[in-house]
């Protein structure tokens, strides 16, 4: 097999097999593949031309619950909470509490207060529903950038995740995904990560679920600031 050399510097590669660090010895231009020296497992390296350099990302288009308005200080980009899984919890707020009002009411009026105290827990949960519903109807998410800062704020119902940081300490961008196995379901969650100077990290927004939601929002903070659209290691979307 031909010998394995040439790899891209800027990409870190794993085996995807066992998780072990490749070396640039393990990877092979002329093939555009990778072979572990740990496992010898072989894989296709994507994303690649045969010389090596990495291919130019595809453009993302705006997705529907985005605007942007370009203003004399920086690009303002919103995007809105709403879609139809907020329906889905409405639906789902209305049983929760509805029973939790049947609950409350049979206790009380049967003079059971333990009865009551016990359900307290889940009335709290019915009141976090209730918010939730309410943030996703009413709710955007504004990433204000300008060559000063980038500010990033939920509203108007307050929400965690708001940001200000200095767009000089911004070195790369990069999306990641996580996925989240349950009994019976797999989910993904997508989230925009920022390498600073130092290489420390920052999370730009976590949460979304819509993988062009991030890719787009990385896309346009990296085009808005001139930076170069440079592969991280477990980056998505390569």
């Amino acid at each position: 097999m031909e010998s394995f050399s040439h790899s891209p510097s800027l990409l870190e590669l794993k085996c995807k097999n066992c998780g072990s660090q490749l070396s640039p010895l393990d990877y092979s231009s002329a093939l555009m593949a990778a072979r572990c020296p740990h496992c010898h497992t072989l894989f296709a390296i994507t994303g690649m031309d045969q010389a090596g350099r990495m291919l130019p990302r595809p453009h993302v288009a705006m997705p529907k619950n985005f605007k942007i308005h370009e203003t004399l200080h920086g690009s303002i980009i919103t995007r809105r909470w709403f879609g139809y899984h907020a329906y889905l919890i409405l639906f789902f707020a209305i049983c929760w509490n509805s029973f939790m009002v049947v609950w409350h009411t049979i206790a009380i009026s049967g003079g059971n207060w333990s009865m009551s105290l016990f359900g307290i827990i889940h009335t709290a949960v019915g009141i976090f529903l209730i918010y939730l519903v309410l943030a996703l109807f009413l709710n955007s998410t504004v990433f204000k950038i300008s060559n000063n800062e980038i500010v990033v704020k939920s509203g108007p119902m307050p929400w965690k995740g708001n940001l200000t940081l200095s767009s000089s300490e911004i070195v790369q961008l990069y999306c990641i995904e996580k996925i989240s196995h349950r009994k019976n379901s797999t989910s993904a969650h997508y989230r925009v990560e920022a390498v600073l100077n130092e290489n420390r990290r920052r999370t730009i927004i976590s949460n979304l679920t819509d993988a062009d939601h991030a890719l787009f929002i990385e896309q346009q903070i990296e085009k808005y600031l001139h930076l170069t659209d440079t592969p991280v290691a477990g980056e998505h979307g390569r």
